[in-house]
């Protein structure tokens, strides 16, 4: 761990607070919460995008120095920061989506779903390769095909799971249907995001023997 880390952490902290405002707002969340804060929308703001981006800073921090007796908790760690902002990224790109086009279920809500996902892939390659899974073995052609597919099995998942529970399973817990959408997603994004870091790990991003 080093500077560089620590600054990485503090910008992706700030981006992942920027991308909760159209998700909490399109999920009507925010006034909610800013409600809880006594109506103060600046001390939301600045929880969102001063807090958050110096806790994202210090966890990285921590865990930096336990890595340094367990590699694998520092690697956990940045993957860990670098999932919450694909998450973070795929809401907000999807929420956007949904506010822009009105659709939140069925194949046009897993069409943004697939959208929303390969915006998040792309950031995911690039945050993996040269900071999370550093020295791996492949060529970048072939390193970048392996990505490509575990991250098309998990995107078809997702999208699958996004139809299916959209179209034929009702809200539950009095959620509207956008708030539902989200949900479903976010179940998604946890069997993405442990399917991404086995694939990533021990496939693509294997380190050389």
């Amino acid at each position: 761990m080093n500077k560089k880390d620590i600054f990485i952490g503090l910008v992706v902290g700030f981006v992942i607070g920027l991308l909760l405002i159209p998700t909490l707002g399109n999920i009507s969340a925010l006034q909610k919460i800013q409600a809880l804060l006594g109506g103060s929308k600046s001390l939301l703001y600045v929880i969102l995008l001063v807090a958050l981006p110096i806790g994202a800073a210090l966890g990285i921090t921590v865990a930096g120095f336990i890595g340094r007796g367990a590699p694998v908790i520092w690697q956990i760690a940045k993957f860990g920061l670098v999932g919450v902002l694909n998450t973070a990224l795929t809401f907000g790109v999807l929420n956007i989506l949904i506010w822009t086009t009105g659709i939140d279920k069925g194949n046009g809500f897993a069409a943004l779903n697939v959208i929303a996902f390969i915006i998040a892939v792309t950031n995911s390659y690039f945050w993996n390769k040269h900071w999370v899974f550093t020295g791996g073995r492949h060529q970048q052609a072939e390193q970048f095909v392996e990505f490509i597919i575990i991250s098309v099995i998990a995107a078809g998942v997702v999208a699958g799971i996004g139809k299916v529970m959209t179209e034929y399973v009702s809200p539950v817990g009095g959620l509207n249907s956008v708030q539902w959408a989200n949900v479903v997603t976010a179940i998604g994004v946890v069997f993405s995001m442990v399917w991404n870091f086995l694939g990533y790990k021990f496939i693509v991003f294997k380190k050389k023997d």
